[in-house]
């Protein structure tokens, strides 16, 4: 078994070293082959450089760097796009998501699941943000009548038959496992632990989460429609 652990960052110099070695030392215990990919979302600061100088040392280490600013979707769809493995693991660059649930998200997958994403039951994050996440994934549990509780969970694990049949822009990264039932794939969720930011700040705000997400589905609604 090959793993592909997909990492989108942007801006986040002062954690992607450390997350590296800490996605290294958890998936050493897997006992499969794996290679972990960095996506640079066009960063401002050093953030790349210090991942090609980890690269120069690491042959398991892949980084791909955008160009110009794409935002998550394209960042995650580029990462999927590079790797090669028969499972896919995705998680945050900014050290809120803890590697060391990953062998746990990857042991519930091989009880016959297609997708398991995590969910942070006890969020550690500002209420204001909270709060616009919970009105967002209200409203799209009523239109696409998802059970999950925490679509926004960066950290999951998916088979590789998912990444090949939904491709990411836009903003459809918020809406991954809509796709994915749609699509017919058997998902499950599990409790993950989840930590504060320490360093820089977050890539989506109210805006973001609450009024561009709501426009998103919208947009996903229609050309759902229009498939059919």
């Amino acid at each position: 078994m090959k793993y592909s652990v997909v990492v989108p960052v942007h801006n986040e110099r002062h954690s992607v070293e450390t997350l590296y070695f800490k996605v290294r030392e958890v998936m050493d215990t897997t006992g499969g082959d794996y290679e972990i990919i960095f996506v640079d979302d066009a960063s401002t600061d050093p953030s790349v450089e210090i991942l090609q100088n980890i690269r120069g040392h690491n042959l398991k280490l892949t980084v791909v760097r955008l160009p110009e600013r794409k935002g998550m979707a394209a960042a995650l769809q580029a990462g999927f796009d590079a790797g090669s493995g028969e499972v896919f693991i995705t998680l945050d660059g900014d050290l809120q998501n803890d590697p060391e649930d990953i062998p746990k998200l990857l042991s519930k997958l091989n009880e016959g699941h297609d997708l398991v994403c995590g969910w942070r039951k006890d969020r550690k994050d500002p209420l204001s943000k909270i709060i616009a996440s919970r009105l967002a994934n209200g409203i799209r549990g009523v239109v696409t009548r998802e059970k999950i509780h925490d679509v926004g969970c960066t950290l999951r694990v998916f088979r590789r038959e998912v990444v090949r049949n939904i491709r990411l822009s836009g903003g459809l990264h918020r809406y991954f496992t809509a796709l994915a039932a749609r699509q017919g794939f058997r998902i499950a969720e599990i409790p993950v632990r989840h930590f504060p930011r320490r360093h820089g700040r977050s890539k989506f705000g109210l805006w973001d989460r609450f009024v561009q997400g709501t426009a998103d589905l919208f947009r996903l609604q229609v050309r759902e429609s229009v498939k059919r």
